[in-house]
């Protein structure tokens, strides 16, 4: 299976279940769960171990027991956890609320020392490096990397320039109507002429790729919902086991449909185990 390197969160998820939708001014009452594993860089790598593949993350975790707890998580599932750095300070926690239809809304924790992402070698081999951390080292490791391995990123902050992939993906509901309006031309702003598809993906709408042919679009699969959580990491994770093995465009975006459906029926944050069941 492929080697993949991603460079992404390690999270610790405490989720709220909340007895109502939020809204402003609402006063709700929520059922607070022990923290869990989570976090862009756990979700999307926990798929893809499920999946078979060779998975080294690039992160960050705090210095104290929670850290080591969910580096051994991850480790466990055989997940090379040997780059991500300590930090010298406690696990910022991210709240999770989650309203009774599945649906969340999410409150990150900052960390008090903000360093550069870690990130690996330019040089070191890989056949496919997954991206959703930010900064000028970030963007200099994706030029480096795209004559080597399959590159892929979570789009970028608005306004950035110079961020170089192969595939870019991101959620219609976090998009301008300009960006929506042509998605393959606004992503060939940041990303270049080397950019293949620009993903969005729509929740219960599905997913389209949107390339120099035209888009590509896979709907949803059908599900009952209870937690979103991670869905769109796990749909990235397929996308990218998808891609790293030749697969067309729509046959990836299908793979991903399938194992972010399975995610939300799932009351974590990364997919559950019988992930490994699709890819069998």
């Amino acid at each position: 299976m492929a080697r993949i390197q991603i460079v992404a969160r390690i999270n610790l998820d405490v989720v709220v279940r909340l007895d109502g939708p939020v809204a402003s001014g609402a006063q709700l009452k929520g059922q607070f769960g022990q923290g869990r594993l989570g976090g862009g860089g756990s979700n999307t790598g926990v798929a893809l171990a499920y999946a078979g593949h060779d998975v080294a993350l690039f992160a960050d975790v705090g210095g104290d027991a929670g850290g080591a707890a969910m580096l051994a998580e991850l480790s466990a599932l055989g997940i090379d956890v040997s780059r991500v750095r300590r930090l010298p300070e406690p696990t910022p926690p991210v709240l999770v609320l989650l309203d009774p239809d599945g649906e969340r809304t999410i409150i990150r924790g900052r960390p008090s020392l903000v360093l550069p992402p870690a990130l690996p070698d330019p040089a070191e081999p890989a056949d496919a490096l997954y991206v959703k951390a930010y900064g000028p080292e970030v963007a200099d490791l994706l030029r480096a990397r795209l004559e080597t391995c399959l590159v892929v990123s979570h789009a970028p902050p608005a306004g950035t320039t110079g961020w170089p992939a192969h595939v870019v993906v991101d959620s219609a509901a976090h998009m301008t109507d300009e960006a929506l309006a042509d998605p393959y031309a606004a992503a060939r702003r940041f990303a270049g002429e080397r950019l293949r598809w620009m993903v969005v993906t729509d929740g219960s709408r599905g997913a389209t790729a949107f390339g120099p042919s035209g888009p590509v679009h896979v709907p949803a699969v059908p599900a009952t919902v209870v937690d979103s959580t991670g869905a769109g990491d796990v749909f990235t994770a397929g996308l990218i086991h998808g891609l790293a093995g030749g697969a067309p465009i729509r046959e990836a975006l299908s793979i991903g449909a399938r194992w972010a459906a399975l995610a939300v029926t799932s009351p974590t944050s990364v997919p559950p185990p019988s992930l490994r069941d699709l890819t069998a």
